[in-house]
């Protein structure tokens, strides 16, 4: 069968499924670690704890049974962890280096006292036109660190100048809540600035802190925070905006999607 076929009267389902199956982009949670509090994280509710004492570190044996499998995509994005404190996870930009998938990285880009500029340096070296960073980074300064609590923007927008610098496609993911929805258009500014691509998200999670899932620690902070005017929330999941797609984007759009 080809890549991608449509379901024939003559194809057994179970073939037809596990074909298509190796074509797919699986999301990997590849650790049980982040240094970030990001209240509506799942880290940060009642169910994410058990969920954390179960987890552990990806190694690179069982990343390679998992490239020996899917044939296409990879896609990084924790909903327990930010995949660069997975340790073993330099090796495993070095195994996808070159294989031609589309890779999809999602982190805060927070790294103090834990990687070295050496250490970004090298990371941004593998996966030229084949990997794609997404930085979180909710706002246009500082106050970014009101959501993503224990992040530093300057020294996350230092990375991310870097990254672009060497070439490498950079997105920075920017969700919209009460407190930076005004400086939106600046934003578009500052990403056309910078040779960035901007991900704008809007979603319809709200913050209500009498939700019995939410972890004690986490109920002042759901009390008091600005949350998005109804303009800019959503009835569905989340609504995603791209602008100032960059030429790297495009590049790598076509890597992960041919």
């Amino acid at each position: 069968m080809a890549r991608f076929s449509e379901l024939q009267s003559t194809d057994r389902i179970a073939d037809w499924y596990t074909h298509n199956e190796v074509w797919g982009s699986p999301n990997i949670d590849s650790s049980h670690r982040c240094i970030l509090r990001c209240p509506q994280c799942l880290r940060q509710k009642k169910e994410g704890g058990p969920r954390i004492k179960r987890a552990f570190d990806l190694e690179p044996k069982d990343f390679q049974k998992l490239l020996d499998y899917y044939q296409h995509c990879i896609t990084f994005c924790g909903q327990i962890s930010d995949p660069i404190y997975n340790p073993h996870f330099m090796e495993f930009l070095r195994m996808l280096n070159g294989t031609g998938r589309g890779v999809r990285i999602a982190t805060c880009g927070q790294s103090h006292k834990i990687h070295t500029q050496a250490w970004w340096e090298e990371a941004f070296t593998y996966g030229m036109n084949e990997n794609a960073w997404y930085f979180g980074v909710d706002g246009i300064d500082q106050k970014s660190a009101l959501y993503r609590i224990g992040s530093n923007f300057d020294e996350v927008w230092d990375k991310m100048r870097l990254g672009k610098s060497m070439g490498v496609a950079i997105v920075w993911q920017y969700i919209v809540f009460g407190y930076n929805e005004h400086e939106i258009e600046r934003a578009k500014e500052m990403a056309e600035e910078e040779g960035f691509t901007l991900l704008l998200v809007k979603t319809n999670r709200g913050f209500d802190a009498k939700a019995r899932n939410i972890r004690d620690s986490m109920k002042d902070i759901y009390s008091n925070f600005p949350a998005p005017s109804k303009e800019n929330t959503v009835k569905k999941i989340k609504n995603e905006e791209y602008f100032n797609v960059t030429r790297e984007v495009e590049t790598w759009r076509n890597t992960r999607n041919t």
